[in-house]
């Protein structure tokens, strides 16, 4: 961070509207979002809906068992094409007025449109989206220039191959909605510097003195060595902008902090069991998770509130403790460039 004093983040960037759009384009837009997990779709037909940001999303097992994204979105009239969470599906239609797409976003009918000499159908395929998998979990990406997915993910894929059980599966999700921009989250996650006042269990377990964030192009990797005898603090890490995985002893699981507007952020938690951790070892690994993630879902809300107050506009960040609020504030700033 260097030896001046470097400062957060501009308050009204937690709350503008206008940031927010701006925020949807210029990051959202561009980088891989965690969705789903593959087993979801296992048979062809199968489907799933999201809308990270506010882009409404599907992707679809093919008949020819490939995975396809589209954005869910008919070039008619706009209508959603698929409005549940999940299902199946023969025929991607519309249900407004009965456009329908084959497996591959390609226009297929357009019932009793009229003359229309000129109608270029080959150019009304749905809007595609890049798809990836990586340990079960489905990621898109709307940028068609974005890297491939395992090269964004980084060192996260070698230090989860390293410190992830072997064997272990789906276990349990988790869905809570905390009364704070996405952005009040990830600074909250990107630090330890809390956790004696805020968080007793990790305070317990973790040696917090020797607490580290390591940055790396793209993301963070937190250092948090163990205090003796304690099972619980594993290998965690974050990548920008809103995904994050823990890897303990007894557990792995993944995190994203999706924001829904401005001022609310929904929370997805995924828990994976080892197959050598009993189900009464894991639901005390997730009851573990949970408490960490209550503590943190208490004090955001209270930093919104004030985020908005019209009192406080920047804090300065600690270089010993806030490096990795530092480096997200750097890479939020240098992909809104201009936009903020």
């Amino acid at each position: 961070m260097g030896a001046a004093t470097v400062w957060a983040l501009p308050a009204r960037w937690y709350s503008d509207p206008e940031i927010y759009q701006a925020e949807r384009r210029h990051i959202f837009s561009r980088q891989w979002l965690w969705i789903g997990r593959e087993a979801e779709l296992a048979e062809p037909g199968q489907y799933i809906t999201a809308a990270p940001a506010g882009f409404p999303l599907f992707v679809r097992r093919g008949e020819d068992g490939a995975l396809h994204g589209f954005h869910n979105v008919c070039r008619h009239r706009a209508s959603k094409l698929l409005t549940e969470s999940s299902g199946r599906c023969d025929t991607i239609e519309c249900p407004y007025h009965g456009w329908r797409y084959r497996s591959d976003g390609a226009l297929d009918h357009v019932p009793l449109f009229g003359e229309a000499p000129d109608f270029p159908k080959d150019e009304l395929s749905l809007f595609s989206i890049s798809v990836d998998v990586w340990r079960g979990l489905l990621f898109v990406c709307l940028d068609p220039d974005a890297p491939p997915l395992i090269e964004w993910l980084g060192p996260i894929e070698d230090i989860v191959e390293r410190t992830a059980p072997a064997q272990a599966s789906f276990g349990r999700e988790l869905v809570f909605v905390a009364d704070c921009n996405w952005k009040t989250y990830v600074d909250n996650y990107q630090e330890g510097y809390h956790i004696p006042p805020l968080h007793p269990g990790l305070n317990r377990d973790l040696d917090w003195k020797r607490y580290r964030v390591i940055n790396f192009d793209g993301g963070s990797l937190h250092d948090g060595p163990p205090k003796d005898r304690s099972t619980h603090p594993g290998a965690f890490g974050w990548r920008f902008p809103n995904f994050a995985f823990n890897s303990y002893p007894d557990g792995l699981s993944f995190m994203r902090m999706e924001p829904v507007g401005p001022r609310q952020t929904r929370l997805v938690y995924d828990y994976w069991r080892p197959d050598s951790v009993s189900q009464e070892d894991f639901e005390a690994t997730i009851a573990y998770g949970v408490q960490v993630s209550e503590e943190d879902q208490w004090i955001t809300p209270i930093i919104q509130e004030n985020l908005e107050a019209g009192v406080y506009d920047q804090g300065p960040l600690s270089p010993r403790h806030e490096n990795g609020v530092h480096y997200f504030h750097e890479m939020v700033r240098q992909a809104m460039g201009s936009a903020a």
